[in-house]
């Protein structure tokens, strides 16, 4: 059997969906106006980890749809929040073993989003994920675990990533 064949399983069963999400909150705000929309999740690990996940969308004639990225898309963000109360910036990095059921939090929020927000009526085809890297290290563990999520559970046509950003293409 081939390393590709075997790594490619792998990825396949991380992405499989079995774990359970965790409990959280949530804020919505939804500027019809200045078409944008944003919703703000929080949640707590087993081990006193608090999480913020910050999605923002952003379609039709606002300046991040028009002028920044050339068109309709949204961003996951999410992040481990500072013990000190400052501000979490999505490049500190957690390894304690829970990331099974903090993807399917992130991705049960993704969902949710996408529907609360009718992102197929506002032609939102496209999703950006900046994944966090170990510092010191030039490594795409994290992006290749997002992208297996990404595949296994949202409607993707087609997946890239250029060593910097993920972008997901929508069916």
């Amino acid at each position: 059997m081939k390393l590709t064949t075997i790594i490619e399983q792998i990825f396949t069963e991380v992405g499989e969906g079995s774990a359970k999400a965790y409990r959280y909150t949530q804020s919505f705000n939804m500027a019809a106006e200045d078409d944008s929309a944003e919703r703000t999740v929080l949640f707590k690990t087993e081990d006193g980890d608090e999480y913020e996940v910050r999605i923002q969308a952003f379609w039709g004639d606002h300046y991040y749809a028009r002028d920044v990225y050339g068109g309709p898309y949204f961003t996951i963000d999410f992040f481990v929040k500072p013990e000190d109360g400052g501000f979490g910036d999505g490049t500190a990095v957690v390894n304690k073993g829970r990331l099974f059921n903090v993807m399917a939090t992130i991705v049960k929020a993704a969902k949710e989003f996408m529907d609360d927000i009718e992102y197929e009526s506002k032609g939102i085809k496209t999703m950006k994920v900046v994944p966090s890297k170990t510092e010191g290290f030039d490594d795409d563990r994290r992006a290749n675990l997002y992208m297996a999520y990404i595949k296994k559970h949202l409607p993707v046509k087609s997946i890239k990533y250029d060593g910097d950003n993920i972008v997901a293409t929508f069916k």
